[in-house]
């Protein structure tokens, strides 16, 4: 597809949408610029990868460069600089990005609101319809024009079939 007609460094980061310090993930509006000068957008996701439990070990017997940032009693802080094979991030890229995608991933603020069914019926569903996304990256993963290496099962009943796929989330590592 679109996404595998560039590298990430042919993009340039325009702002930050949002980020999280807890959850170690970074969104990005990005843009590539194409050769008559114009720019398209794109969200780049990018995200610390999971310690993986088989790797620990290495992480701390690995040579790295420890700096101390504190140290009080029985307490101590360091920040490491591990080698590249137990510091991975991984980039999640939407490309041609709408503007709907940068909306997604900008900073929402968050409201608890009651609703009725009335409410829902008339209200919230036709909003939900109306900024809903396109669905054809579902159409191309049961066409199998994507994706059809990472088919972990497909059952072709014509009334009951599905077809199971492993979440971008998902680092295909840990279970």
């Amino acid at each position: 597809g679109a996404a595998a007609a560039f590298t990430l460094s042919d993009l340039r980061v325009r702002r930050v949408l949002r980020e999280s310090a807890r959850d170690k993930i970074v969104f990005l509006h990005a843009e590539k610029i194409g050769l008559s000068g114009e720019g398209t957008d794109a969200v780049v996701i990018l995200e610390k990868t999971p310690f993986q439990e088989e790797k620990i070990p290495d992480l701390l017997k690995k040579p790295m460069n420890a700096e101390l940032q504190m140290h009080n009693d029985i307490y101590c802080t360091f920040y490491l600089s591990p080698p590249p094979e137990l510091s991975e991030i991984k980039a999640t890229v939407v490309y041609p990005a709408t503007e709907k995608h940068i909306q997604k991933y900008l900073r929402q603020e968050v409201h608890l609101i009651r609703e009725t069914w009335e409410d829902y019926k008339n209200i919230t569903l036709p909003f939900i319809q109306s900024q809903s996304f396109s669905i054809q990256w579902v159409y191309n993963i049961l066409e199998k024009k994507a994706e059809a290496d990472r088919i972990v099962h497909e059952n072709p009943d014509p009334s009951n079939g599905f077809v199971l796929v492993p979440d971008l989330k998902w680092n295909q590592n840990q279970v």
